[in-house]
């Protein structure tokens, strides 16, 4: 519900299980939606993406690639977003996306133009397509007794959040993930910063070093 609430993150294992699931969906019932579902979250998972109305606007001119000349076969995909809470923004996605989903996203409409949306480009109301896709990732994530966690509800936008917290995990520099997250360096430190007992005892060994030396001994 885009509530800043503190919740406890998605690990990416879980949101693999809820992907594949949509997948295993579209096996059973041939419907389309939960495939294109299923690649609408890996995007999602690519970048941090506020889930929404924001990444279902997205059209395929607003996707294009940056020359790495370290790596010139191998571009960045960038996406360009018109209309994101702070305004215009651009970030770049994760190579796997570039390399393995986006090439079928493309050819599950083959006649689309740049015009298009990239995501059900044959489905014209943005908000009911939203509240179908929230609806059944609530519905999938509840199966497989992965939306609640901690005492709390885990909807869908707390994959923006799980990406953050992996990031912060990582050691990413905190305005690095602001600047791609399209966020602030205090929202990230004060509401995305994963309390977990794992990460506690990371954050307490960082502020008492001597304690991880008196181990070694």
């Amino acid at each position: 519900d885009g509530s800043v609430e503190r919740r406890i993150a998605y690990e990416p294992k879980e949101v693999k299980r809820i992907i594949d699931e949509f997948l295993n969906e579209y096996r059973r019932t041939e419907d389309m939606f939960y495939q294109e579902t299923a690649d609408y979250l890996y995007m999602l998972t690519s970048a941090i993406f506020r889930p929404g109305i924001e990444l279902l606007k997205v059209k395929r001119f607003q996707l294009s690639y940056i020359n790495d000349t370290n790596n010139p076969n191998d571009p960045v995909m960038k996406v360009n977003l018109l209309e994101t809470k702070k305004g215009e923004h651009t970030r770049t996605l994760a190579d796997w996306f570039t390399r393995d989903v986006y090439p079928r996203i493309i050819r599950r409409y083959p006649n689309k133009t740049a015009e298009n949306y990239l995501f059900f480009p044959n489905h014209d109301n943005r908000h009911r397509l939203y509240e179908r896709i929230r609806k059944n990732f609530q519905r999938i994530s509840e199966n497989l007794n992965l939306y609640e966690k901690g005492g709390k509800k885990r909807p869908l936008y707390v994959i923006r959040h799980s990406l953050i917290t992996k990031m912060n995990k990582k050691g990413v520099d905190a305005n690095v993930v602001a600047i791609h997250a399209d966020t602030g360096v205090e929202m990230i430190k004060n509401h995305y910063q994963d309390m977990t007992d794992d990460n506690l005892l990371v954050i307490h060994n960082q502020l008492h070093p001597r304690r991880n030396r008196n181990n070694e001994k």
